[in-house]
């Protein structure tokens, strides 16, 4: 790629950003419940996570989306390397469920992929998982049953 090409790139991509203030505001995502502006954040050593389908509306469009405490994405999970910490899954589908922690170095029965290492989360049940945080970095979390993940399961993690 010679320097010319490369420039014609950035200027692009920076056009591209100063436009998008001019998308419709169907194009901007919504938080599910009113007035709220952002994902709720934990940093407890001791987490509840209620999983459910919920309506949603995105501009002028509704439908239903698979929530973690009601938002999507999930809640914001921070954690310290060193700590011990206690997450306590309800599953409120109809469907089992479950929550992987994409790249936590975690005991195989925590890693939260079902018919490998774990057996899921049944509807109406809790399922508590509990491990060491051995290394500090961002991550996420989301499901690992069916399209869960699509339809809404997952969250940063950090």
């Amino acid at each position: 790629m010679t320097r010319r090409t490369l420039l014609k790139h950035v200027g692009a991509c920076g056009l591209l950003a100063a436009m998008s203030r001019f998308l419709p505001s169907y194009a901007w995502a919504n938080a599910l419940m009113p007035g709220q502006t952002s994902p709720s954040e934990f940093n407890e050593k001791v987490i509840d996570l209620r999983i459910a389908e919920l309506p949603f509306r995105i501009g002028e469009l509704t439908g239903t989306a698979k929530t973690i405490n009601g938002t999507l994405p999930g809640p914001l999970i921070r954690l310290k390397e060193g700590e011990n910490v206690t997450l306590k899954v309800t599953n409120r589908l109809m469907e089992d469920t479950s929550i992987h922690w994409h790249g936590l170095l975690l005991p195989p029965d925590m890693d939260g992929v079902p018919g490998v290492s774990f057996g899921g989360i049944k509807p109406v049940s809790t399922f508590t998982y509990h491990y060491p945080i051995r290394q500090s970095g961002t991550y996420w979390y989301h499901s690992h049953s069916g399209f869960q993940e699509q339809s809404g399961i997952y969250g940063p993690l950090i």
